[in-house]
């Protein structure tokens, strides 16, 4: 126990460091994640259908953008309406720390993708698999361009279908070196 909570005071205060970093990025960069967001479609804190469940994304900080499986919760105590909400039994706590502006942490029990930027000499775009406490595993990194797009489309759809395929006793690697059929 003492260790998960060390490893995610870490979290938080990296997560801070990096929120508070003045990171300008590019019309190519802005671009390439506001086309993902529309691929993906929902929103964490948008309106959704009763029972819905799928994948969602949201923003971390100014230049992160995390992708994981969402499901309807609902809000509300006269007027009810379904929110989508991180797919964990506080998922709606979830959205209502990042309604308020908190930096959400996807949680352990959810893997997840996060896509953010490099600046070096050109921006370049990262896709990072996320799972449980391991540290994330970069397996996309392309110069950030329109020119990228559709491989940046396959590369976030291969990540959901691990996400999906990966049986939770198996690593991601361990799941790379001998995918089931």
């Amino acid at each position: 126990m003492f260790h998960f909570k060390l490893i995610e005071l870490e979290s938080e205060l990296l997560a801070k460091e990096m929120a508070n970093q003045q990171v300008d990025l590019t019309v190519d960069c802005q671009w390439l994640l506001r086309m993902i967001e529309g691929d993906v479609g929902v929103h964490l804190g948008d309106r959704v259908a009763k029972g819905w469940k799928g994948w969602l994304s949201y923003r971390r900080g100014k230049s992160g953008l995390v992708i994981c499986r969402g499901r309807a919760f609902s809000e509300g105590n006269i007027f009810v309406k379904e929110i989508a909400g991180l797919d964990v039994s506080f998922g709606l706590d979830a959205v209502m720390d990042y309604k308020r502006g908190f930096d959400v942490t996807p949680p352990q029990e959810l893997d997840h993708l996060l896509v953010n930027f490099k600046f070096e000499n050109e921006p370049h775009i990262l896709v990072w698999y996320g799972e449980n406490i391991a540290a994330y595993q970069l397996f996309y990194d392309a110069e950030a361009s329109p020119a990228c797009e559709e491989e940046l489309r396959e590369a976030i759809a291969e990540g959901c279908v691990w996400i999906l395929k990966r049986p939770k006793a198996m690593t991601l690697t361990e799941f790379l070196r001998h995918p089931l059929t």
